[in-house]
């Protein structure tokens, strides 16, 4: 499990990297004006929209093939690597044309969509147990935490150099080094955690065309959006407001550092407390402690020691919010196996992908959209309507979206006593008995005819039957 979870410090390098800088790069740096920034960035969102599904479609042909996920993994993390490379050492090689910048971009998230869905619906693969899911997502976000410390410590201080004295041959460097950093981890976790196999139903029954009528996966898709769209915006803006609104651009490195810890904090927590309560109430906590977190920010904009008290609730909170989706996600390729008899593991991690990856481009290309309106103007002094909208985009935004997420969560009834009952089941189905009664799994009054459980009426004859013929059970059900 730590094999596997480690090929987040190299994602979280590239990914996380790019997402908080990548629309300064194109402002403040390249020098393209802040509209224009926002359409390169949702060219990127219809970009996202195809890779990931293209790369869900070369799984499972890969695999069909003999080459499972590892091989896939291996294959894309050199290309997507030397991309990365590319588009932060553009401005040292005088390669500023809007046309390159987008060419650039996309031959990144290409190759990086390639890299991300094999490796983490892998994560399905890893265990079947709802507790070890959750320690494994803990595990991923530790190092995509340590990722962040080498952002925050080192890309992030280079862009803001970049922007301002013009230095570039740093910054063209340190992209060569995280590309670098980023394929050689990747190479080494797919190596390393060489012993996993998959299900027999996974390799017999997988497909990409998910069930989007199903209430389990409508609920997973609002999630995805909510995680991608409204919660990085606080670290997308935070190079703007330290830099315009507090005026102090110094202290981005500081606040990024103290959301680093408050991070490494919440890793512990979180994991910790996964095993004794269910990943849906835990992360609705987290994006109550997130929400309590950025309120204590906005009321200390004149206060750095509550601002810095504030960065470290909100990354504590943050901890939860982005690693618990994916050990849920996990349980749901189960509940839709249970309930439509194929096992959509590679489509439903495909689908939550693009939808957090569209999403989160479609955020970045709101900001730069919403700059350009207000009259934003790079390198200056700001008016107070571009103050005040910065604020909004930075604090604003993901609170809503905490609020949002929390009335979600209120409808998941997927806990760990329940994904239990649902391993049970599977394990009747493969001895041959007909299952007669259950619970129902997923989201409060997600029914449907021949699809679930629900309330100890029985599947009718028909549908277990036809269940039966249709659904390869796994050889065990392993913790």
């Amino acid at each position: 499990m730590l094999a596997y979870a480690s090929g987040n410090f190299g994602k979280a390098l590239v990914f996380s990297g790019a997402d908080l800088t990548i629309l300064f790069l194109l402002t403040d740096v390249l020098g393209i004006e802040g509209t224009r920034a926002a359409g390169l960035m949702l060219f990127a969102v219809l970009g996202d929209l195809v890779f990931d599904l293209l790369a869900a479609r070369l799984v499972l042909r890969w695999r069909a093939a003999g080459r499972g996920y590892r091989w896939t993994v291996a294959f894309a993390a050199l290309p997507c690597g030397a991309a990365f490379a590319l588009i932060y050492a553009m401005p040292a090689l005088e390669l500023r044309r809007a046309w390159m910048v987008a060419v650039a971009i996309l031959v990144f998230r290409g190759a990086y969509a390639v890299v991300d869905v094999p490796h983490n619906a892998l994560m399905a693969q890893v265990s079947r147990d709802s507790r070890a899911r959750g320690r494994v997502s803990g595990y991923r976000l530790l190092f995509s935490t340590a990722s962040a410390l080498a952002i925050a410590g080192v890309l992030t201080p280079l862009m803001q150099q970049a922007g301002h004295a013009r230095h570039f041959g740093a910054l063209a460097l340190t992209g060569i080094g995280a590309g670098s950093a980023f394929a050689l981890t990747m190479l080494l976790c797919v190596w390393a955690c060489g012993g996993q196999r998959a299900p027999t139903s996974a390799l017999r029954g997988d497909r990409i065309a998910v069930p989007l009528r199903d209430s389990m996966v409508l609920g997973m898709g609002a999630l995805a959006l909510l995680t991608g769209f409204a919660m990085p915006c606080f670290g997308r803006m935070l190079m703007y407001l330290g830099t315009y609104v507090f005026q102090r651009p110094g202290a981005v490195t500081l606040l990024l550092g103290a959301m680093t810890v408050g991070q490494f904090g919440g890793v512990l927590a979180w994991t910790a407390l996964t095993h004794r309560f269910g990943k849906s109430q835990l992360l609705a906590a987290g994006h109550a402690v997130s929400a309590i977190g950025l309120l204590c920010f906005a009321l200390c904009t004149a206060w750095p020691a509550g601002q810095m008290a504030g960065a470290v609730l909100i990354g504590f909170g943050f901890a939860s919010v982005f690693m618990l989706p994916w050990g849920l996600l996990a349980d749901a390729v189960d509940v839709v196996e249970w309930r439509h008899g194929r096992r959509y593991e590679t489509g439903l991690f495909a689908f939550y992908l693009v939808l957090v990856k569209a999403s989160g481009a479609a955020s970045t290309a709101m900001i730069g959209w919403v700059l350009g309106a207000l009259g934003y103007i790079p390198g200056a002094v700001q008016p107070s309507g571009v103050r005040i909208g910065m604020l909004g985009l930075g604090l604003g935004v993901p609170l809503a979206g905490a609020l949002l997420a929390i009335l979600l969560l209120r409808r998941f009834t997927l806990g760990h006593a329940e994904h239990a009952r649902l391993l049970r089941a599977f394990a009747r189905r493969q001895a041959g008995a007909e299952p007669v009664s259950g619970s129902n799994f997923g989201l409060e009054k997600s029914s449907g005819d021949g699809a679930s459980l629900a309330g100890g009426t029985a599947l009718s004859a028909q549908a277990r039957q036809s269940m039966s013929r249709s659904i390869a059970a796994p050889a065990a059900v392993r913790s």
